[in-house]
């Protein structure tokens, strides 16, 4: 009998060191499953949010990680469809083998329970205890964690998780060949494509965005992102809105004498001028003022023919980016601007151009018109110059005048007016009160603006 006892003792605790290590076994399985999901997950989302720029920089500088993770993001269709069927495979092994191991485990603690509540505890607690479990394991730890972790970091995650993913693409490519090309058959007949690679990318409206997301939260300083904004302004800008008009042109006749031309130069201040015959709707060349240098001894004859250079004429439909590259392509720093029946129309110069990125640029001659901006009046309204650009005056005061029609406050008011006015003349558009207070002949020289109460704080802030 002692004999027998001790067998059936050895037998039982065998028996219970095996189920032991079985329900070991299955635990680590648990945990291993559920760090393979947190990889599958940390994987996809990094892939996703990396910037391939900054990976470009270190795969340049010989880290193979980063060239890896590239090469991830360059099959990106590929690598994410991975990422799902590891995610799916290993969500379907958690739920088969976690939510029984746990199951078993919950009513080995429950069994010392008095009778009855052990009763209950086995067949409904340790249930939805093992359930309840592994919901939250599958998502705290297999979810959640990993994807915060990987947002917070692409570039580094995508790094270490790109080997082994293109691994697992490469083991698994005929299923996830056969995965994709059964989503892409589904989605063909509801006439969905799939995006292409162009698609995903950003055009200049989202890049506008992202930099005042940027700016917003002090990566970028504002007057750098006003900068690169003024950048993509420029395929919206023609050189009607950035020239000089005919009015405000210095230019110099063709038969003047050299002390002539000097004054012109020396009164505006221009080192280049365009040069007319009889009239500026005829402009034959463009004078510079350094190839004068060569005639200031008085020796050598002087005629402006001989100085002139090629004019170069542009429609005032042109865009200035298209217009900044001709000017590149032909060394030039200035253009005409003529319109449709050959007028002129006002002359644009390199210098024009960069204004529309970097804002107004001032230099020794330019104090008057620096002073002839916008100022202060006694009643506290805005005392501006008529040629002032329809979108600088939007841009400042947030005001939203059509931009299209008119290119200058001027031009916004003689077409609500309808006429020619007068010194004195007022006009309400938009809540916004314009009246004339200066007049050269017949073009508007200077007016008074009275903003909304709204506008008004806002400039006083």
């Amino acid at each position: 009998m002692g004999h027998r006892a001790f067998l059936d003792c050895w037998l039982s605790t065998i028996l219970i060191i095996s189920k032991s290590m079985d329900i070991l076994v299955k635990i680590c399985a648990i945990l291993a499953l559920v760090g393979l999901n947190a990889f599958f997950v940390a994987a996809e989302f990094a892939l996703v949010g990396m910037r391939a720029t900054r990976l470009q920089t270190l795969a340049e500088a010989g880290d193979r990680r980063a060239r890896l993770a590239l090469r991830a993001f360059e099959h990106l269709d590929d690598c994410i469809s991975g990422t799902q069927l590891g995610i799916t495979l290993a969500s379907l092994a958690l739920g088969w083998i976690g939510e029984a191991t746990l199951a078993t485990l919950l009513i080995y603690i429950f069994a010392d329970l008095p009778a009855p509540f052990a009763a209950l505890a086995t067949h409904t607690a340790a249930g939805t205890l093992a359930f309840a479990s592994i919901t939250f394991l599958h998502i705290v730890l297999g979810e959640l964690a990993p994807k915060s972790l990987a947002l917070l970091h692409p570039e580094r995650i995508s790094r270490w998780v790109a080997p082994p993913l293109l691994l697992f693409t490469k083991i698994f490519w005929p299923a996830i060949w056969l995965l994709n090309k059964a989503a892409a058959g589904f989605l063909h007949l509801f006439a969905v494509r799939p995006p292409a690679h162009a698609e995903r990318v950003h055009d200049p409206e989202e890049l506008l965005l992202l930099l005042s997301e940027s700016r917003k939260h002090g990566l970028v300083e504002e007057a750098n992102a006003e900068m690169i904004a003024g950048v993509f302004d420029l395929i919206h800008t023609s050189v009607r809105q950035a020239m000089t008009p005919r009015t405000e042109v210095e230019a110099v006749e063709r038969g003047w004498p050299l002390d002539k031309v000097i004054e012109v130069i020396r009164r505006s201040g221009y080192s280049r001028l365009p040069v007319y015959d009889e009239d500026l709707d005829h402009l034959v060349g463009v004078l510079l003022a350094k190839d004068l240098l060569d005639f200031l001894d008085g020796q050598t004859p002087f005629s402006v023919d001989a100085v002139m250079r090629e004019p170069f004429f542009i429609p005032e439909t042109m865009r200035v980016d298209i217009l900044m590259k001709a000017l590149q392509e032909r060394n030039a720093h200035m253009a005409i601007v003529v319109d449709e029946y050959g007028g002129t129309l006002g002359i644009v110069t390199l210098e024009d151009l960069i204004e529309e990125i970097v804002g107004e640029i001032f230099d020794e001659f330019d104090q008057n018109q620096m002073a002839a901006l916008v100022q202060a009046t006694a009643e506290g309204h805005l005392s501006v110059p008529g040629d002032m650009p329809i979108t600088e005056l939007n841009e400042r005061y947030h005001l939203h005048f059509p931009e299209d029609d008119y290119v200058t406050v001027a031009g916004l008011v003689l077409a609500a007016l309808e006429h020619v006015p007068i010194v004195g003349e007022q006009v309400q558009v938009q809540g916004v009160t314009f009246r004339v207070t200066e007049m050269d002949h017949l073009r508007i020289e200077r007016l008074e603006i009275a903003l909304p109460l709204a506008q008004e704080d806002q400039q006083a802030s």
